[in-house]
This record gives structure tokens, sequence and C-alpha cells, in this order.
């Protein structure tokens, strides 16, 4: 999984990007920035759902730790998703191949040596 679908505020469009966002929400945009980032907000439901959200946040000077903490956690649970994934496939077990190889040869074997045997006796 790419680490960018791992960024909470990650968009998969790419329209407005986390540091775009964060500088929005500490009032560090041009009115301009501003107002195009709202205006591309307002076309996306979940950037707009995400814009009020985030302005809702008590504390706007923690925002960044939130961010970091919800992306901290967002990528501990899906690598805890992709470790229980991989456990859960089938590993080659070469053991087991190499014994059916093996039990093969000795039956192609045996019948040759049988069927040479009676056919010596004929």
């Amino acid at each position: 999984m790419q680490d960018d679908l791992k960024n909470i505020l990650s968009q998969q469009n790419g329209n407005i990007s986390q540091d775009q966002l964060l500088k929005y929400l500490k009032n560090e945009l041009s009115a301009a920035e501003s107002h195009e980032l709202e205006k591309q907000a307002a076309d996306e439901g979940f950037e707009s759902d995400a814009l009020e959200g985030l302005q809702e946040v008590a504390h706007s000077e923690k925002i960044e730790l939130i961010v970091d903490s919800l992306n901290r956690d967002l990528k501990k649970r899906t690598a805890k998703k992709i470790h229980a994934r991989e456990r859960r496939q089938l590993k080659p077990q070469w053991w087991l191949y190499f014994s059916i190889l093996i039990l093969l040869i000795l039956v192609v074997l045996v019948y040759i040596l049988l069927h040479h045997n009676m056919n010596a006796k004929i």
C-alpha cells in the first residue's frame, strides 16, 4: 500500500494537499488561496466534510498533532491487516513437493522394473 493512501488527509484526486489544508486551518493562506481552496472543497463532498470537521476542532494549534496521531493510527491498523492477510496465505511447502516428486520417481522405477521382469520371463 502506498504511504500516500495511509495519510488521513490525502485526497484521491490530489486537489488539496495536507499542507495546504493545514495552512488554511491556521489562517496562513492569502485570501485568494483560501477562496480557491474553499471552492475546490465545495466541489468534493469528502473534502468539504473534512474541512468542516477540522474547523470545529477546539484547539486549532493542535490540529497537526491530531492529524499525526490519526496518521499513525491509520498506518498501524493497515499494517496489522496486511500482516494478518500475509499470515493467512499458504506458504509453499517445498518438503512436500520434494516428497511427492521422489514418490513419483519411485513408482515409475518400480513400474519399469516390474515391466522389464515380466518381459524377461516371457
